[in-house]
């Protein structure tokens, strides 16, 4: 049986240690919200554009960090990318998305005098339908058509080539080596 003297000091020093954890993932936390909001290769303005246009196309894209995924896999080594455009043997893939990026901009002032993100989503959609129809009135390059399918299929992995996402669509998993981070 424990006395109560060595009860108490055993369970008094439990507080502050508790206290200090919590501290500790606090300052995590906060650490994971600057992570989160910077960026390698995309401004902040560049990410929030890609990140509404992807959103109209696939629903949940922005939530899911579709502009973090482009940014993280264009600061690496394209070698290992898994944007679809590295297996298109794109020699400047931030280049590429840096100019859709800017042709989503001009288009979006062209049209309706306010930028991408600002727009509402029947005026956000579209300019979807016309850069799926090739129907651009000023952006050109890259190929508006093209830009869509890549941003697509970027939106598309972040949102159901996760773990998250097959349990989202009730699919099992199933992976033979479990990836170190979410995409």
């Amino acid at each position: 049986m424990i006395g109560r003297r060595r009860f108490l000091t055993r369970i008094l020093p439990t507080p502050i240690w508790a206290s200090l954890g919590m501290r500790s993932l606090s300052r995590n936390a906060e650490a994971k919200t600057v992570e989160q909001t910077s960026y390698k290769q995309l401004t902040h303005s560049e990410a929030d554009t890609l990140a509404a246009w992807c959103d109209v196309i696939v629903s949940g894209a922005r939530r899911a960090g579709v502009a973090k995924f482009v940014d993280q896999s264009l600061s690496g080594d394209q070698a290992s990318s898994v944007l679809l455009l590295r297996y298109l043997n794109a020699s400047d893939m931030a280049g590429f998305y840096r100019k859709g990026i800017i042709g989503i901009g001009a288009e979006s002032h062209h049209r309706f005098s306010a930028p991408f993100p600002q727009l509402t989503l029947d005026q956000q959609r579209e300019m979807i339908a016309a850069a799926v129809a090739s129907k651009m009135q000023v952006w050109n390059e890259p190929d508006p058509n093209f830009f869509y399918f890549i941003s697509r299929s970027d939106a598309v992995d972040v949102v159901y080539g996760t773990e998250a996402g097959f349990a989202d669509l009730g699919i099992p998993y199933l992976a033979h080596i479990s990836p170190p981070k979410p995409w």
